[in-house]
């Protein structure tokens, strides 16, 4: 059963907003519109999630979206959080084309697309402090310890 149910992020919202009133000759358009894009092919991509998650048995699984959770001045922010009885499934979902290099050494991820490379956090070293959080929060509100377990899933083939 879904929780808490996906929606479209502020952010996107906001960039949108400022795309259609913002010239194309304004010299911050090209910037804006390529954060635009990268966070509407994350957004798009999570959305292809919920295609399989579907086939879940409703009465098994508890399934939270677009989880936000405060963590003393941060936020931890998780794409899916799958929870059942037995245990509970941390999924960060990665919607980017071109080579994508994971160098868990360095806590680096890694995208090469068009002959440009850019680097972003590891999602795995993220999905890991956000197993370790989960597992706290769980503890610090009077639930029973579980096994959290996590997965990156690359969306885009």
């Amino acid at each position: 059963m879904v929780i808490k149910a996906r929606t479209i992020p502020l952010k996107l919202l906001i960039l949108a907003a400022i795309l259609r009133r913002l010239p194309l000759s304004h010299q911050k358009y090209q910037a804006i519109f390529e954060e635009f894009k990268r966070r509407e092919a994350g957004y798009q991509g999570e959305v292809s999630l919920d295609y399989y998650l579907r086939s879940l048995p409703q009465e098994k699984y508890l399934i939270h979206h677009d989880l936000n959770l405060p963590d003393g001045g941060y936020n931890c922010q998780i794409d899916t959080f799958l929870l059942t009885p037995e245990f509970g499934l941390i999924i960060d979902v990665k919607n980017m084309a071109g080579k994508l290099i994971f160098d868990t050494e360095n806590e680096q991820f890694i995208q090469i697309n068009n002959d440009k490379e850019k680097g972003y956090p590891d999602p795995i070293a993220q999905a890991e402090r956000h197993k370790a959080f989960i597992k706290k929060w769980l503890a610090a509100n009077g639930f029973p310890p579980i096994p959290i377990d996590y997965m990156v899933v690359i969306r885009n083939p």
